[in-house]
């Protein structure tokens, strides 16, 4: 067996699967549990997880999805905004706890691992995975292996700065797409925006994006205003990845992208007139079909070919 770990801002998901790997099964058990934000407790809750679903099995590879950028030949996560980690040498805590070789990646790039082998973009390349979550990124997949670029940076989509001058983003520096249109972002706006709990109508004040969206659908002037400025945020990632990548598919993730239907339907609308018209009409956006369970089928891929390597003699790739 191979075990499976997906790390997100707010919860972390783990499993485990038998080789072959052959596809993506969604009623396999997984373990879910916030994140803890010390890296010595996460690690100990993953470890636990993984306990519990193997019942004492010895597993072959570690696959993990977490929040970057990471290098994935060290297991170290660089900087994570959004859990407030630098330079965390999470594979190798990893590997010393649970006795299994792990490999990290991206969890954008995991999720586009996932989605290219198991999901909507199967048969597709190049395919991008954009996520829009807490945070927001994208992962490249061409000839069934993700584009890190030289830096382990590509896809960093969601840093793609809207206006310098606008709102601080969890990076530290303003205007980025992430600070317009991210969950933590537009949380931070709605925070900014109504400083009191209660709206003049006696209803709370938005603190999550779904309601910030809700209220502009029903018309809320200020809350319209926010959802403008994150759908041109949006579409400005969009003509980016577009122009950039000219993938033959898009596919949208995270519990943004995958509970907001309309906000994706306009940001896409208003990005197909932003590049040149050869590719304003060219590029396609499809709702991702594994879910938010994308990253962890791609943290499965990765622990796949760990093995493979193991067993054809070679070096894992991480660690």
């Amino acid at each position: 067996m191979v075990g499976a770990v997906d790390i997100g801002a707010t919860k972390t998901c783990v499993t485990v699967i038998a080789q072959p790997l052959t596809g993506w099964d969604p009623t396999r058990p997984v373990r879910r549990f916030p994140t803890p934000r010390d890296p010595a407790d996460l690690v100990e809750a993953i470890a636990a997880a993984l306990a519990s679903l193997t019942h004492g099995e010895a597993l072959a590879a570690l696959g993990v999805a977490a929040p970057g950028p990471l290098d994935p030949s060290t297991g170290v996560i660089l900087s994570s905004a959004n859990l407030g980690w630098r330079d965390v040498p999470l594979g190798a805590l990893l590997r010393a706890r649970t006795g299994t070789e792990a490999v990290l990646e991206d969890d954008a790039n995991a999720g586009a691992l996932g989605e290219a082998v198991f999901g909507a973009g199967a048969g597709a390349d190049p395919v991008v995975y954009l996520t829009i979550s807490t945070g927001i990124g994208a992962g490249i997949v061409t000839h069934g292996s993700v584009v890190g670029g030289a830096h382990r940076a590509a896809g960093e989509i969601g840093h793609l700065t809207v206006d310098r001058d606008g709102p601080r983003c969890g990076c530290g520096r303003r205007g980025h797409v992430e600070a317009y249109a991210g969950g933590a972002g537009l949380t931070r706006r709605a925070q900014a925006t109504w400083p009191g709990r209660w709206l003049d109508d006696g209803s709370r004040a938005p603190r999550t994006p779904g309601v910030v969206l809700e209220l502009a659908r029903r018309g809320n002037p200020r809350a319209a205003i926010l959802v403008d400025e994150a759908t041109e945020a949006l579409a400005r990632a969009f003509a980016a990845v577009a122009a950039v990548v000219d993938p033959e598919l898009i596919v949208v993730g995270g519990s943004i992208g995958l509970t907001q239907p309309s906000l994706i339907r306009a940001a896409v609308r208003r990005a197909r007139r932003l590049p040149i018209r050869e590719v304003g009409t060219a590029f396609k956006v499809v709702r991702g079909a594994l879910g938010d369970a994308a990253p962890l089928a791609g943290a499965a891929v990765l622990a796949a070919r760990v093995v493979a390597l193991v067993g054809a003699g070679m070096e894992p790739p991480a660690l």
